[in-house]
């Protein structure tokens, strides 16, 4: 009983791993004012808490201060334009665009890169990369594939009037892991 007690001290004593994966190249939408307005405080607690985490964790926390019409939790995670407007892109139809994710911890699953309409919160044309099966956790480092965290999207040349205003069009990296945990990084941009 002795041996039990100390080893699940000693499990309690070691740092838990909250997050999962986001994108850190190019700058994405993050937490401000705004986020805090229309998620509440509870959803915005728990988004703060965990810049990896699962989207779900914060739905969870859903109280009489979120705004379901204004902060759409499950498109760009429920960060807002508005508080990231120092965040916008300006790419070229063509350009080639690399993107950098981290992932903390590997939940299999599926995943794709797509320019979203932020008016209408659809996808816009066919995703720029996609990946039937993402962060494959029966694998070992050695076998991670480098393209699920290093990987290049090119602009559609066909974007036109649709995304030349910030506000209009994002870029957004979507993972769905089969264990029922949803992450999601925008990239705000217009096209020059």
């Amino acid at each position: 009983m002795k041996t039990n007690t100390i080893f699940t001290s000693t499990l309690a004593a070691l740092p838990v791993v909250l997050g999962h994966g986001r994108v850190t190249s190019p700058p994405t939408r993050g937490l401000g004012d705004a986020n805090l307005a229309k998620c509440g405080t509870a959803v915005n607690r728990v988004l703060k808490s965990d810049l990896y985490g699962p989207i779900e964790n914060s739905a969870a926390k859903i109280d009489a201060d979120y705004d379901a019409k204004a902060c759409h939790l499950f498109f760009c995670k429920g960060y807002q334009l508005e508080d990231n407007l120092d965040k916008v892109q300006t790419f070229k139809g063509g350009q080639v665009v690399n993107f950098l994710v981290d992932i903390e911890a590997r939940h299999t699953g599926k995943a794709n890169v797509s320019v979203v309409d932020l008016v209408t919160q659809t996808t816009v044309g066919a995703p720029l990369f996609n990946w039937p099966v993402y962060t494959n956790n029966s694998l070992g480092p050695p076998d991670w594939p480098k393209n699920e965290t290093d990987f290049n999207v090119t602009i559609p040349s066909n974007l036109g009037d649709k995304c030349n205003e910030a506000g209009k069009c994002a870029i957004q990296w979507w993972w769905y892991a089969f264990n029922v945990q949803t992450y999601e990084s925008c990239v705000d941009f217009v096209i020059a």
